[in-house]
């Protein structure tokens, strides 16, 4: 397969992303797009964990964050007409939880960790829940696993969420994510804070189109 830098994992991860919206908003029936969206989370959540592994300042990379989920978080409640808070606040909870991980690194003590930010993330209603704490750090040891021992543990990760009866069985779609991440070529490519702002931007957009088509 070819290999792509992370700039490209980011825009796989944002178009994703966007077909899912539109497959919610405006064509529920045609699955695929669901489907497909379903690779997004995942793309996001290995982004995050290469971001604090790498980045200068984990205090800046972690409020800009915080900042444009609050700012993105009454947009995101109107358009999609949901109580639960948006995939940058997990993603903001993830990063919190990858360096207490790094700081305590005793087993029982990253179990812990683990464990009390899935349950602040269900219970505080995050998009995707203690499913996407999981996935956070999951992805945060794809480069400290072998790929083969790694994607077994993706693999069984997702099956243990499969009986569970509140998780969406799409999601299992996410096991194909685990693919794309391993074409990774070891480059940042062009950097992309645009995310920051693009966001908000295409939600503002959705919902905009969803209106006028509501109005009609």
């Amino acid at each position: 397969m070819i290999k792509i830098s992370a700039f490209n994992i980011k825009i796989l991860a944002a178009v994703f992303m966007v077909m899912d919206h539109v497959c919610y908003l405006f064509m529920p029936d045609f699955l695929i797009l669901h489907f497909i969206g379903r690779l997004s989370f995942p793309l996001f959540a290995w982004l995050l964990a290469k971001g604090e592994k790498h980045t200068q300042n984990v205090y800046r990379y972690g409020s800009r964050l915080l900042i444009t989920a609050i700012i993105s978080q009454p947009i995101y409640s109107f358009v999609f007409q949901r109580l639960s808070f948006n995939i940058l606040f997990t993603l903001f909870l993830g990063l919190v939880m990858l360096r207490l991980v790094k700081r305590y690194p005793q087993l029982w003590q990253q179990l812990i960790i683990t464990g009390l930010c899935a349950v602040v993330s269900e219970s505080l209603g995050f998009e995707y829940g203690g499913y996407g704490i999981g996935v956070i750090l999951l992805m945060s040891l794809t480069d400290k696993l072998k790929p083969r021992i790694w994607l077994l543990c993706w693999c069984i990760f997702h099956l243990i969420f499969l009986i569970i009866p509140t998780h969406s069985i799409f999601q299992n779609w996410a096991i194909f994510a685990g693919l794309i991440v391993f074409q990774f070529n070891g480059k940042q490519g062009s950097r992309a804070r645009w995310f920051y702002v693009f966001y908000p931007a295409h939600l503002i957009i959705l919902g905009i189109i969803n209106y006028l088509i509501q109005s009609r």
